[in-house]
């Protein structure tokens, strides 16, 4: 649709909610979605405040604690000195961490490992003997048009078989079928093949090895993909469907490898390196396998062919596994080599997990060994030139080869993952970590507020490319620093707050991060917005008072090279200091206008995250409801709704009730309420860059009322893009405006997309970044 196709009914419905003629009676109107999402959303904040509130009351903690409570809250008040304190000795928790590193590889020793992979083996042929005692067959996932062929080759294990079998029909998500090499086994794997179904089995006379089976029933397949997979392995849940879309993000992925658990728990791998001498090395083995370094997709050398996603097509054109690898090992090494000689990628998922009982498919570990030994040779001979460019030998660097090639590598410093809905410059966060990513940088998020996020959530909205780095906060940054001494180019520190404390912490910037350049994204200069706040309750802070906090702040830019600034306007701030490497970086916005016309909306719409009482989105929520909405009331009557998005868990919002209120909390999707509701409000009184509630209200078409400080920080002019109002009055004067008039809300929806157009392109903020930071792959 033209996003300037007019939306205005030429018969506006008296009760300002309109209808199209002949619209079905069952059809569910946006509206009417809203109010039951609102109904639901505010029984699940009543359950869930009362259950917590029943749950401290109740406890025997809280009844007998209250002497207690004053001077522990007096206590309390010391913890961030104290933890200051502790950053400043941190190589005691260093110290400890580092040793405790190096004993838990010893914990898993040989003889620990093999009484564990014992006692897997004994419950395995407990589990073997009581199927073949049954009487049932075991049917297998067969499509008739299969999107995967997965291949297994057996060479006795009959018990570990049968457990890679079950794991493949509880978690097989997608279309698939299997194809069983059987090479000559001699254990009770024809007893296990003759109570199968749906599998198709091609049985050797002897044992041709892994390389000649694995091509042998690549030829039979049909599916789109071929996955290798260990008969001494087992799929956990998701890891197909994850290996399926990683292969499938983009045209140069020639094969996709996944996260290798242990029987431990502990990693096998994490994608593999290959040095420059022909060895190679499992990344993160005998880590913690949920670490975040392993939660990350990243290019890498090779994965094992215990897992192995590779399009059947490719695997055709390339000739398979090169049989001079016969009968095994080195052959996956050798042919994701050859699929990066072709231009092709090679990805490790983490999101694509098996459990493996490593060794457990061959005679014994040493022939694997020796066979390990004689096929790098061969493999150092056919790949003599590209080897030149591998890193050379060095467990202790495996942090610097875990990707493969060459890229530019940037820590951001920031409080959260930047999720779209929590506001407060986290969506600019977010487009500016995919901009780097798009560029071929390897990026690495550090979250400065300590979080327990489980992995989907963090995902949920970043690029899973990204490296989260999770869990510890702002206390284990110096750990987490001198482990990565030396590994970054960049270092972004986003927020001034950030800044401030990160000397205290860390100590010199400079000598935290040898050789990397410092930047400092301001995100929004906060100075201003917080003695606004002050003021307006009734502070009293004089000029100069409020000029030396604001040079306070604007000189945290001399601790780094460059700054980024949210708008020309803040920028000037940085450079009337003198400083002249200030850059600016604003919005990226799309443009998604909702089509619903004007005569079928109903409702204002508030979006923002409310959690923090002190924040700008409540205070204003607070002014709107108790000044402006009743005027709204009188004049609308029921027609009069006011509905918010996000997260409204701060206190201060507990006391807010009444009929016309709706509080949804936070959404998945905001495109019903944007289609829904007729007028969006920013009632804020305080804030500090450039306001992303607005900008992504024009983007998807529904006009606004706002403050002046808002049109101000976007440079809009009132009456065109949106409707100005600072008093009670004004504010509730322009909201009915804007709802009654239906040619003026086509006007100024009008507007304010071309605005957006005008001022926060995709392509101008792409530009923006690659200009800023270059490309990723150094030349």
């Amino acid at each position: 649709m033209d996003r300037r196709e007019p939306l205005i009914s030429s018969e506006p419905s008296p009760d300002g909610l309109g209808g199209k003629a002949g619209r079905d009676e069952d059809e569910v109107r946006p509206l009417e979605q809203l109010l039951a999402l609102s109904e639901q959303g505010q029984r699940a904040r009543a359950r869930r405040a009362e259950a917590s509130l029943a749950e401290i009351l109740n406890s025997t903690s809280w009844r007998i604690s209250a002497p207690l409570r004053t001077p522990l809250a007096w206590l309390f008040g010391w913890r961030l000195r104290l933890r200051r304190q502790l950053a400043r000795h941190d190589w005691i928790v260093r110290t400890y961490l580092a040793l405790r590193r190096r004993i838990q590889p010893w914990s898993r020793s040989a003889g620990l490992d093999h009484g564990m992979k014992e006692k897997h083996r004994r419950q395995a042929e407990a589990r073997l003997d009581a199927f073949l005692a049954g009487a049932d067959d075991l049917p297998l996932p067969c499509a008739e048009t299969p999107l995967v062929s997965i291949i297994l080759v057996l060479y006795n294990r009959a018990e570990l078989t049968l457990d890679c079998l079950r794991s493949i029909i509880a978690h097989a998500d997608l279309p698939v079928e299997l194809l069983l090499v059987d090479n000559a086994s001699s254990d009770r794997t024809g007893e296990l093949l003759a109570r199968l179904q749906g599998v198709k089995v091609l049985s050797n006379v002897e044992n041709r090895g892994f390389v000649v089976a694995v091509n042998q029933a690549a030829a039979e397949a049909r599916g789109q993909h071929l996955l290798l997979l260990n008969n001494d392995a087992e799929l956990l849940p998701g890891a197909l469907t994850a290996a399926l879309n990683a292969i499938e993000s983009a045209g140069d992925i020639g094969a996709v490898g996944g996260r290798i658990l242990l029987l431990d728990g502990s990693l096998q791998e994490a994608g593999s390196i290959i040095f420059a001498d022909g060895s190679c090395m499992g990344y993160g083995r005998g880590q913690d396998s949920d670490a975040p370094a392993f939660r990350f997709r990243r290019e890498v050398d090779y994965c094992s062919g215990a897992f192995l996603l590779t399009p059947r097509r490719l695997f055709e054109r390339l000739g398979g596994f090169d049989e001079a690898f016969a009968p095994a090992y080195y052959e996956e090494t050798d042919y994701c080599m050859r699929l990066r000689r072709h231009g092709f990628r090679v990805l490790y998922e983490p999101a694509a997990a098996i459990r493996h009982v490593e060794f457990a498919s061959s005679v014994s570990s040493e022939q694997a060994l020796a066979l390990q030994a004689k096929h790098r040779a061969l493999f150092v001979e056919r790949h003599r030139d590209a080897l030149r460019d591998q890193p050379q030998p060095d467990p202790s660097r495996a942090l610097f080869a875990r990707s493969a090639g060459s890229q530019r590598r940037l820590l951001i410093i920031d409080d959260r993952v930047p999720h779209v809905e929590l506001g407060a410059g986290y969506p600019r966060a977010g487009d500016l970590i995919r901009a780097l990513l798009r560029l071929g940088h390897s990026v690495t998020l550090y979250p400065t507020i300590k979080g327990s996020e489980d992995w989907g959530s963090v995902y949920r909205s970043m690029p899973p490319e990204l490296e989260v780095m999770q869990g510890p906060g702002l206390l284990g940054l110096p750990e987490f620093v001198a482990a990565r001494r030396g590994y970054y180019d960049r270092v972004l520190i986003s927020r001034p707050h950030n800044l401030a404390r990160l000397p205290v912490v860390l100590g010199d910037l400079r000598a935290a991060f040898p050789g990397a350049e410092l930047i400092y994204d301001a995100e929004a200069v906060v100075t201003p917005r917080e003695t606004a706040r002050r003021r307006l309750y009734g502070e009293q802070i004089d000029a100069s008072e409020a000029r030396r906090e604001l040079e306070s702040e604007l000189a945290l830019a001399d601790l780094v090279d460059r700054v980024i600034a949210v708008s020309a306007r803040e920028a000037a701030l940085f450079e009337h200091g003198g400083r002249t490497a200030v850059h600016v970086l604003g919005h990226r916005l799309e443009l998604q206008p909702t089509s619903q016309p004007f005569v079928e909306r109903s409702g204002f719409l508030f979006v923002g995250a409310l959690r923090d009482d002190e924040s700008p989105n409540v205070d204003s929520l607070l002014w709107f409801c108790e000044h402006v909405a009743p005027r709204l009331r009188a004049e609308l009557g029921p027609a009069f709704r006011l509905f918010v998005a996000g997260d409204a868990s701060a206190s201060r919002l507990a006391g807010l009730d009444a009929d016309w209120l709706h509080l949804l909390g936070r959404l998945d999707s905001l495109e019903l309420v944007f289609s829904a509701c007729r007028v969006f409000i920013a009632p804020t009184r305080f804030a500090a860059g450039i306001p992303h509630k607005l900008h992504d209200a024009a983007a998807r078409g529904l006009p606004a009322v706002a403050t002046s400080l808002l049109a101000e920080q976007l440079g809009w002019q009132a009456g065109k893009e949106l409707l100005v109002a600072d008093t009670a009055a004004d504010f509730a004067d322009a909201c009915l405006a804007l709802y009654r008039d239906a040619l003026r809300w086509q006007s100024i929806r009008e507007a304010a997309l071309f605005a957006v157009e005008r001022d926060g392109s995709p392509a101008s903020f792409d530009a923006s970044v690659a200009g800023l930071f270059g490309s990723g792959r150094p030349a």
